[in-house]
């Protein structure tokens, strides 16, 4: 899908209470890992199936409002992808043995700020980006956090 500019739209990360710059680990690949080391995650407040109830399902956490911060990323460049199509047009995408992977350092170069995945739209992405379990975003560049 095409690159979208993000304004009101609200993300929910959990697991802190506030978003410190100075915890933000630069991105950099993981391979062969779908996931990279750094960023920052979060889910879309109004997510159909965001971190929270992935959390919920699979017993792995509790997430709590207290232990929460809520942010928008006005002006923000996000690469979105709500299905498989989408993940296949990326400007970013690369192949190796375990299948499609997301080379998030070149998405940094391209001047790409973050990256949601609409899970919830297309199941098939739950295959093909394996790790990715929920709607979420990672977050490339701290500077366009802006907390809500």
């Amino acid at each position: 899908r095409k690159d979208s500019i993000m304004q009101d739209k609200i993300y929910i990360h959990y697991g802190h209470a506030a978003f410190d710059p100075s915890l933000f680990v630069k991105i950099r690949n993981n391979s062969p890992r779908n996931k990279p080391i750094g960023g920052l995650w979060g889910s879309p407040v109004d997510a159909s199936f965001g971190w929270k109830d992935w959390c919920e399902t699979k017993e792995f956490r509790e997430c709590k409002e207290e232990n929460s911060f809520r942010f928008i990323l006005p002006e923000a460049n996000v690469l979105t992808i709500n299905s498989v199509e989408d993940l296949r047009k990326a400007p970013t995408l690369d192949y190796n043995v375990l299948g499609w992977i997301i080379n998030f350092e070149r998405c940094v170069k391209l001047g790409y700020d973050a990256i949601e995945l609409n899970f919830s739209e297309d199941y098939e992405l739950y295959w093909e980006l394996y790790g990715w379990d929920c709607d979420s975003i990672l977050v490339l560049n701290p500077d366009k956090i802006k907390m809500v």
